[in-house]
């Protein structure tokens, strides 16, 4: 069993000395498998943009910081297991749980004839789980898989005016999963396929999409490469945010030198 403990402070003018801990646990009941497990706290320190900043509409304010912003607070909890279930066949799930406070919130405005201004009033949580494999197939093909199920749940907090929802915090799919393959098709030939699926994304909403990127290389010294890549080649194109533009297909060539 092995047992890792760290603590950092960080000093800065808008919060003060804050203490960010972390504890990390491991067990090892056999050569082929870990079971590990981790807690850590961390903030996100207050800038002059979140205290003093002024933007305006013409000539206008319409929203200001706030000298009382706090620091944006994450505990992360997380446990994982990862085994060599095979000589050729390795796995690993993980688990976390993110816990936010003082998330940053647009409120009502603090001084006279200014609408809005920066708050701390969204908190809560997110959680999912991670599963990943590698899979030597042959000696010279290797397959690698993931899939990672997430949920969000953040709300405001009872205080907040709850202004512009909860899309102001992100946008975040449900899940996503990917699967690579890389073959050595010789000594100095490789082909890479990397498939991916996305999940929509709710708020604003962008549909769900699979895509497929692929590289063919020549290593033709130990210096000199010459590749050939295409990117969501599936789809002329697709979204992957909004707002934004869609993502188009692409192809390269490249040729590569190391010194």
């Amino acid at each position: 069993m092995q047992l890792v403990a760290g603590l950092k402070l960080e000093n800065d003018p808008y919060s003060g000395l804050t203490p960010m801990p972390s504890v990390w646990l491991s067990w090892k009941p056999d050569s082929d498998n870990l079971i590990w497990g981790a807690v850590s706290q961390v903030i996100r320190s207050p800038t002059p943009f979140d205290a003093d900043v002024q933007e305006k509409l013409g000539a206008a304010v319409f929203l200001t910081g706030n000298p009382s912003f706090l620091p944006e607070q994450l505990t992360a909890y997380e446990l994982g297991y990862r085994a060599q279930l095979a000589p050729d066949l390795s796995v690993s799930v993980s688990s976390y749980l993110d816990v936010y406070e003082n998330l940053k919130s647009i409120e009502k405005g603090i001084y006279p004839g200014v609408p809005l201004a920066w708050g701390n009033g969204i908190q809560g949580s997110i959680h999912g789980v991670e599963i990943w494999g590698d899979f030597r197939a042959t000696d010279w093909w290797r397959l690698t898989a993931s899939v990672v199920v997430q949920h969000d749940d953040l709300k405001f907090s009872p205080l907040s005016s709850g202004l512009l929802g909860l899309m102001q915090e992100g946008d975040d799919p449900h899940h996503q999963a990917s699967l690579r393959s890389t073959i050595n098709i010789l000594p100095d030939l490789t082909w890479e396929a990397d498939f991916r699926d996305v999940g929509k994304l709710p708020n604003p909403v962008v549909p769900e999409y699979v895509e497929l990127n692929s590289r063919l290389a020549w290593h033709a010294t130990e210096q000199l490469e010459f590749a050939l890549s295409g990117f969501n080649l599936l789809h002329g194109k697709h979204m992957e945010y909004a707002p934004g533009d869609a993502i188009p297909r692409s192809v390269y060539i490249e040729t590569r030198f190391r010194f």
